[in-house]
This record gives structure tokens, sequence and C-alpha cells, in this order.
């Protein structure tokens, strides 16, 4: 009997630009898989907050794959047919507004019956606007185009309801490291097979200029004087500088990633510390459902909310 060709692994590739050499390797798709698998564990877990600590050889990517792990396990939100928003809102009420080509963040102007248009910044033909919804307030009017959900995005099925993801994003994570580092890192090209997608269309990091956003982006020092919001359930530590801050969030699940090249041990001994005091041990591999990559250390435990 001839022995059966062994097909190669598929793995998820990460690339630093759009034409710049792909890197396929495991752990790539194991990070995003941790950003899934504690979406789904907080769901189901509501009274408590689950803390990953990950020691890594280096930390380049590792927060942004598990970002958009985390991303991608969220559900669409569920947004009213866009004549029923319009018929709803107050003159002058600031919305975004997804057309089949833009983006907008603006201030509504009203509706024009005769000839079936609504006013943002310009007039806007209503068959035409894919999703609308109110704001809470609007510094100033935005603009950007459009972008099509790409590989990863089809893949883990967020392409479905593409325009109120766009429209109403979950605005529930929060990246926290370097922000040189991070910055270079929401560059990157997350990819299946031979495509690749930008990691910025799927966190959706918040700027001064777009018109849409998801991921709120700290420098480690500024959780001294200014932590995440009520509203953000998950929190991606990048290193030691943002881990100390750890019993301080409040988020329901914490991922901390520290590197073993750094020679600290303060951090690291205040983290099993705030463990031993007030945390239960969570098994990744039989609760969570998840092995880490060769190389990569773990620590899971949970602590009440």
């Amino acid at each position: 009997m001839e022995a059966t060709q062994r097909r190669p692994l598929a793995y998820m590739t990460l690339a630093e630009d759009r034409l710049g050499r792909v890197v396929a390797a495991d752990w790539i798709g194991k990070f995003v898989m941790l950003g899934r698998l504690a979406a789904r564990w907080s769901r189901a877990h509501a009274d408590s907050q689950l803390v990953v600590v990950l020691s890594v050889p280096v930390r380049d990517f590792a927060a942004m794959l598990v970002g958009c792990g985390w991303m991608t396990a969220r559900a669409a939100p569920s947004i009213p047919p866009v004549r029923k928003v319009l018929a709803g809102l107050p003159l002058h009420a600031p919305v975004r507004v997804v057309t089949r080509s833009k983006v907008l963040a603006q201030h509504f102007g009203g509706v024009d019956v005769a000839m079936d248009r609504a006013r943002f910044g310009t007039d806007w033909q209503i068959d035409k606007l894919r999703a609308v919804v109110a704001l809470e307030s609007l510094d100033s009017p935005r603009s950007q185009p459009i972008f099509e959900p790409g590989v990863i995005s089809r893949l883990t099925g967020i392409d479905k309801d593409w325009p109120a993801r766009l429209c109403s994003p979950s605005q529930d994570l929060a990246l926290v490291g370097t922000l040189k580092w991070l910055d270079e890192d929401l560059t990157a090209f997350l990819g299946w097979g031979g495509e690749r997608e930008p990691v910025a269309n799927i966190l959706l990091p918040a700027g001064p200029r777009v018109a849409t956003w998801s991921t709120r982006i700290y420098q480690a020092s500024q959780l001294g004087v200014e932590l995440p919001p009520a509203g953000v359930r998950a929190v991606v530590l990048d290193g030691a500088a943002a881990t100390k801050y750890l019993p301080l969030i409040e988020a329901p699940v914490v991922v901390s990633i520290m590197d073993r090249s750094v020679a600290d041990e303060s951090v690291p001994e205040s983290v099993m510390s705030y463990r031993n005091m007030r945390g239960e041990s969570v098994s990744l591999e039989h609760q969570l459902h998840w092995k880490p990559p060769t190389g990569v250390e773990v620590l899971g435990f949970e602590v009440p909310l």
C-alpha cells in the first residue's frame, strides 16, 4: 500500500505590510484563539474576572493578535432600519452613518421628504444609506472611506452585518503598552492562505481623525491617571510597565503579556501576590480549552468582580 502524502498544516499568517514577507506559524492563530476563547469564557462567568498572564520570548504582535481574537468573537450589534432611526432623530443630533462608500460622523440636518434625502453635512439619498446610529456626542465632523471585510473577517464570520459593525462598534477593548510599538503592530496584516487583511480593519483603533472606532489604545503610564471606562470588557496589558496596574483594572478579561528578556522580577511577583490574595486558579487547557504555543508559559486565574 502506498503511503499517503501528508497535507501541510494550514496556519494563520502575519506580515508587516501589504507586500512584504509573510510568516506562517501556529502561534499566530493560537494568540488569536486565546482572545476568542476569553470572550466566550467571560459570557459564561459574569461575576468574575479572568486573568491570563503569558510569559513570552518576545512580545512582538502578541497583544494585537489577542485583541483581534476578542474582536472576532463579538456579536454584531442590532441596529433598527435606517428610516426608523431617521424618524426618531432630533435636528442637529450627532450620528454615525455608513453609506456605500464612506463612514461619516456628522450632525443630522433633517430629511427632505419630497426628495427622499437626509442631510449629514451634504444630502444623501436615503435608500443608499446602509446604517445610521445616534451618538452621545461629537466634537467635530469626520469622514473616512469604507473598507470591505477581508479574509480573517470572512473566516471568523464578522463580515456578516458589516455595516452595522462599522456603524455601532462594540468599543469594549483596550490595548495598553508602549504607544510606538503598539502603533507599529497595528499596521500589520493578518492572513490565511494567500490573502491578508489589515489588523486595523479588525481592531478599529481609536484616533483623532477616524469616523468609527472600537479599540482604545493607552500608553502604559496613562493608567496611573486614567483607567479604562466601565464599558471596556477586555484589557490587554503589553509588558511589565502596563501589568503593574493589573490590580486596578475591573474589566471582565485581562490578558498580560510579559517579556522574559526583561530581567525585572518585581512585576511577576506582584502578579503572583495578587493571585494568591484574591484569585482562584483557572486551567487554561481544561477550562478555557486553550493550549499555549511552544515556548510560552501561562498562568490563569479568576478574581471576583
